[in-house]
């Protein structure tokens, strides 16, 4: 045991730039989960934005634009060609394009219905809604227009009146939520999502160290002191678990100091981090012993975070994901790591049972081939 801790404290003193390392990816999750739990809320509270050409440049046109403003609660988007807001709706920054035709006023004061074009892609409520609103405008303009008897100075003073009116437009949420609530929730489980590719940042700098020792023949030396080879692999796998564990304990020590509203109890976030971070550290130690080459230990690390992250629906969930793309990501740590998360935060009471046991056996898994790879160069050596 004595020797596990000396190798431990030696690691900590050769390495301490990764210890810094690990100690800034746990401040940089700290702030993706504030950032990102704001621009949740900011993004799903934001006014609808509409694109507006508005050929006809006149009093009734600019009340209209009132009207969607003031009334409704819309963003306009004006000055800009058709063609930019083509470009604006493509990339699904407008919800909609609105076109206020040239004869908007002389059609709607001879008492006709102008012909205004509401263009969408794939909000088609939002285009719904609004085509209901201008119609219940126009209807209303319409009257106007009826009591003018098509003289514009009386129209423009019958409309300049109606604009005083305060005629109130009830409005309600779709769907109340708490904005608190929803930033909070919002924010850990995309930063939790970053923790499942951060922790392989650790563990790369881990399996780097033992290729380093490898190359430079401290492994083998250590074969000839009183240090058993496989109290050297267990000091370094403590490191490496000293490392994540100060990420974990300063990600949630952050949740518990500002008392975070994140949907699930933190004792079982930092049940199911540890477990994830054991898995890392035991698949670097095994990628580290079965490659030879620092390139190759880099590759499949990235690799296999990068790809698991991507199907185990780190960033986002794969449930309208193709069924194969699904059944893939099952095999995959990641997913059922995630899986347990979402499940917690839906439901406080959800049984992840299979989801720890599962990792555990991934641990294991990795664990043992590690051991075989290591016995057989033991037996070389």
């Amino acid at each position: 045991m004595r020797n596990i801790w000396i190798l431990t404290s030696i690691n900590i003193k050769r390495h301490i730039i990764v210890v810094f390392l690990s100690l800034f990816c746990a401040a940089i999750l700290c702030v993706i989960l504030y950032f990102t739990g704001i621009m949740v809320v900011e993004k799903t509270t934001a006014l609808v934005s509409v694109g507006v050409l508005d050929y006809d440049k006149s009093p009734l046109s600019e009340d209209m634009k009132r009207y969607l403003t003031q009334k409704l609660d819309y963003r306009l988007l004006e000055n800009y060609t058709y063609d930019q807001l083509s470009m604006e709706l493509i990339d699904k920054k407008l919800s909609i394009i609105i076109e206020i035709p040239s004869d908007f006023y002389s059609r709607t004061l001879a008492g006709n219905k102008p012909e205004v074009v509401v263009t969408s892609l794939q909000d088609y409520e939002n285009s719904a809604f609004v085509q209901a609103y201008i119609n219940s405008y126009l209807g209303s303009i319409r009257l106007l227009a009826a009591g003018a008897e098509g003289d514009p100075a009386v129209f423009d003073r019958m409309l300049m009146d109606y604009q005083k009116n305060d005629i109130t437009i009830s409005k309600n949420r779709a769907a109340e939520f708490d904005e608190t609530e929803m930033r909070q929730k919002s924010g850990f489980i995309n930063s939790i999502g970053f923790f499942l590719m951060v922790v392989f940042i650790i563990s790369y700098a881990l399996a780097n160290l033992l290729d380093e020792d490898r190359l430079s023949g401290v492994f083998r030396r250590v074969q000839l002191t009183p240090v058993k080879p496989a109290q050297y692999l267990i000091g370094s796998g403590i490191f490496g678990a000293v490392l994540c564990g100060g990420q974990i304990i300063i990600f949630n020590l952050y949740i518990k100091w500002n008392d975070l509203n994140i949907g699930l109890p933190i004792p079982l976030v930092v049940l199911l981090m540890s477990l994830f971070s054991l898995f890392t550290i035991c698949l670097s130690m095994t990628v580290a012993l079965a490659t030879k080459s620092k390139n190759a230990i880099l590759s499949v690390i990235i690799g296999f975070s990068t790809v698991g992250c991507i199907l185990g629906g780190a960033y986002f969930p794969i449930d309208m994901a193709p069924k194969t793309l699904q059944n893939l990501g099952r095999i995959m740590p990641q997913y059922w790591f995630m899986d347990a998360i979402r499940r917690l935060q839906e439901d406080n009471t959800a049984v992840i049972y299979p989801n720890i046991i599962i990792l555990c056996l991934f641990i294991i898994l990795t664990f043992l081939a590690g051991a075989v790879i290591f016995a057989q160069d033991y037996k070389k050596s």
